[in-house]
């Protein structure tokens, strides 16, 4: 009789463990949480640090980031206005400032990477298709200028060769 109310002790305490466990949850200093109930936000978002809980079983927890997350996109050609090829490689910084929005939009990072992928392909690809191949790469708003000088002596060097 005694073995069975201990294993009948041992199993309960068992399964409380286990139903703690699934109760507690763990925010660091660099995540914020989203609770939901049967795939539905619940509450406002946990961004504190710290133990908190959650009805074990029937709400679950989604982590993001709170740091800047990066972005790198695919290098493209991209045509430009004077209808010259340039190999593009663009890359962002972002982060999430609303959590239960960002949930609600696009569930997770992998939504969001590709929500940014067709924002900036496509803003990439027409910025540039506004601009020459001059305007594109240079790195200030001076006005090009020929250079005679340099034009002569590429023409010397290119004779002396011959």
């Amino acid at each position: 009789m005694k073995k069975a109310k201990l294993i009948s002790l041992a199993v309960l305490g068992f399964l409380v463990l286990i139903t703690f466990f699934n109760a507690a949850y763990i925010v660091s200093e660099m995540e914020q949480v989203i609770v939901t109930q049967f795939g539905r936000p619940v509450g406002q978002p946990v961004q504190d640090p710290g133990i908190h809980f959650k009805l074990p079983f029937i709400q679950s927890i989604h982590t993001f980031d709170k740091r800047f997350l990066e972005w790198d996109g695919y290098s493209n050609e991209v045509t430009t206005k004077d209808k010259r090829f340039i190999k593009v490689d663009t890359y962002a910084r972002w982060r999430i400032a609303s959590p239960l929005l960002f949930f609600q939009r696009v569930r997770d990072e992998r939504g969001a990477h590709t929500r940014i992928d067709d924002i900036l392909d496509g803003e990439t690809r027409n910025t540039i298709a506004q601009y020459n191949l001059v305007e594109v790469i240079r790195s200030s708003n001076r006005k090009p200028v020929a250079n005679d000088d340099y034009n002569e002596i590429g023409r010397a060097s290119c004779r002396e060769r011959v």
